[in-house]
């Protein structure tokens, strides 16, 4: 009767500790999923926080169904044994390209897994020592006692992680790549070696940095830029000063964008001074010798110095818009430009527009050109809200030439935007990894012509994360049949084509994107016959560069109607009537 009593005792003391402490890990698990820590290491925290809280619960009921088996052993009745399941309910923080992290929220998560290593500590010793006084085995005990342990190592760890963030990075709202590698870098793995190639550039080995541009183009880790922006932020400020100089350092997507304007510039400025010295050389080379062949050299590097006076006079500032940051060039091949009309970092909204056909380093000013005119139409129109307009011509595009036979390099095929759309995603990763945090900011991507093609593979390689707001506009396709595989709300990708824009009416990468099968929303341009339609969407006042500063905007009531051109457009251009009325009806 005594050892009856004695177990039934035990079971009783054992089953209040239980009941107390089974779920002494939901709230670090609450705090994890509610905030939605997303990349780096905070997936594999997660998951691991989620097996030990479960074999948290294991063990404990482990030890409460040994102690109860003795009691029934001993001749008593099976007593009852409570519930020591539990379920975690959250509302999850909306998800959004440019949402921060709350670092009252780190510091929340590592007081409640301090509060479970100290509580469960405790626990594991009494309970292991009930079992043991009882004759059964003590492992489920020594299973707390190293869950406690765990709890205990990651709340040091993730304190001095925190301690240093604080000291580097400002701000009541920090990029959630701080806390996807700055916070949670233990967790976070690293297939491409890319955390050890930022060690050596650290350590001022910038041969590292091609090696890391280089895993940056593949677009295969959704989370380099967030790494990449973690870093930087943990730089000493004599580190950083050094590293602006090292050439290719404001290539890397991830670092601020006033950063990398003044490396590039930097750069750019060296490599005029390089050239020049080549082309002075080459020049008396060619006057002494008199050699044919010699002329080839001169003109390749005198063909990169026009192209880097090109990029001198293009960033010239301009009356009434904001200073032209150069986030990337490249003079070699077709060339690579990418510029942006306001600070992408601190924008409200930031729009990025993507070419496509014959567009290229040689002929940048027209894209430059339109991206300053949607910053214009947009920033008047929005309401005090800041807007970065961003060209980007970070890719091969097709060309009219020889090439167009070639599918690597042909607008009749996929091969161009394939790889345009790794840059791309790649690109906008790192807008979302330097934006200053903010509930509220906006991206949203321009395709136009052969670039809505390339905009369609970034989304595949990005859904969901690649802009708010996708506007395509005289696209031959996108490379899907409906606008809910892009990965994006159809509701917020638009549609924009003229009724006589011949490209928009291919449907060559998959369907019509202005098909109303589509599925995307159509938004109105202009109906005027006269003009280039294919080039006309960012006409001074035109209906189109209105509607997408308005899309641009997030003012999607707004959205104007154009006054109709003709009741008959069969009597402007009778050749053209069976087409315009099929399209104005749509």
């Amino acid at each position: 009767m005594a050892d009856h009593d004695a177990a039934q005792a035990a079971f009783g003391r054992v089953a209040a500790l239980a009941a107390e402490h089974h779920a002494d890990l939901d709230p670090a698990a609450r705090l994890s999923r509610t905030h939605a820590w997303v990349g780096g290491g905070a997936p594999a925290f997660a998951a691991e926080l989620a097996h030990r809280r479960s074999a948290l619960q294991s063990a404990l009921a482990a030890a409460v169904h040994a102690l109860a088996d003795l009691v029934v052993r001993q001749g008593g009745p099976h007593p009852p044994v409570p519930t020591l399941t539990s379920s975690i309910t959250t509302v999850s923080a909306a998800p959004g390209g440019f949402h921060g992290i709350d670092p009252q929220a780190m510091t929340a998560l590592t007081t409640c897994l301090d509060h479970g290593a100290h509580a469960l500590t405790a626990a594991a010793s009494r309970i292991a020592a009930e079992l043991s006084a009882h004759g059964l085995p003590t492992h489920p005990g020594h299973t707390i006692g190293r869950i406690a342990a765990w709890a205990g190592t990651q709340t040091s760890d993730l304190r001095r992680r925190l301690a240093q963030i604080r000291r580097t990075v400002p701000g009541a709202m920090l990029p959630s790549g701080i806390a996807a590698y700055g916070l949670f870098g233990t967790h976070a793995t690293d297939p491409a070696g890319a955390g050890a190639l930022l060690s050596r550039i650290a350590a001022g080995e910038n041969s590292a940095i091609a090696r890391l541009l280089a895993v940056q183009e593949q677009a295969q880790d959704p989370g380099l830029a967030a790494r990449v922006n973690a870093w930087w932020q943990a730089l000493a400020a004599e580190t950083r000063e050094h590293f602006i100089d090292a050439a290719g350092a404001g290539l890397l997507n991830g670092l601020p964008a006033t950063f990398r304007d003044q490396a590039n510039r930097r750069m750019l400025a060296a490599e005029k001074t390089r050239l020049t010295r080549e082309r002075d050389t080459a020049t008396a080379e060619l006057l002494r010798a008199r050699d044919p062949l010699l002329l080839g050299t001169w003109e390749r590097v005198a063909h990169r110095l026009r192209r880097i006076e090109l990029i001198e006079r293009e960033l010239q500032p301009v009356p009434g818009n904001p200073p032209p940051l150069l986030l990337a060039f490249d003079l070699l091949g077709q060339g690579r430009l990418i510029v942006s009309w306001g600070d992408p970092d601190m924008a409200g909204t930031t729009v990025t527009s993507v070419s496509g056909l014959t567009s290229g380093l040689d002929a940048a000013h027209g894209d430059l050109h339109r991206s300053r005119a949607l910053w214009q139409q947009a920033a008047s129109s929005s309401g005090g809200r800041t807007v970065a307009s961003i060209t980007w011509l970070g890719y091969d595009a097709p060309q009219i030439d020889p090439g167009v036979f070639e599918p690597g390099t042909s607008v009749a095929f996929q091969h161009a935007a394939t790889k345009g759309g790794a840059a791309l995603a790649a690109f906008t990763d790192g807008l979302r990894a330097s934006h200053q945090p903010s509930s509220t900011a906006r991206s949203v991507i321009v395709g136009h012509s052969y670039g809505s093609l390339t905009t369609g593979h970034a989304a595949l390689l990005r859904p969901g994360r690649l802009a708010d707001d996708l506007i395509f506009v005289g696209s031959p396709g996108v490379g899907v049949d409906h606008a809910g595989r892009l990965g994006i709300d159809p509701a917020h990708v638009w549609v924009g084509e003229a009724g006589n824009d011949p490209v928009a009416a291919l449907g060559r990468f998959g369907a019509d994107p202005g098909h109303a099968a589509f599925g995307a929303r159509r938004f109105p341009v202009e109906r005027d016959l006269y003009t280039a339609a294919h080039s006309s969407y960012w006409n001074p006042m035109s209906v189109s560069l209105t509607n997408m500063a308005r899309i641009i905007n997030g003012q999607y009531d707004k959205i104007a109607t154009p006054e109709p051109l003709n009741d008959r457009p069969e009597l402007l251009m009778p050749e053209l009537a069976p087409d315009l009325s099929s399209r104005f009806q749509r």
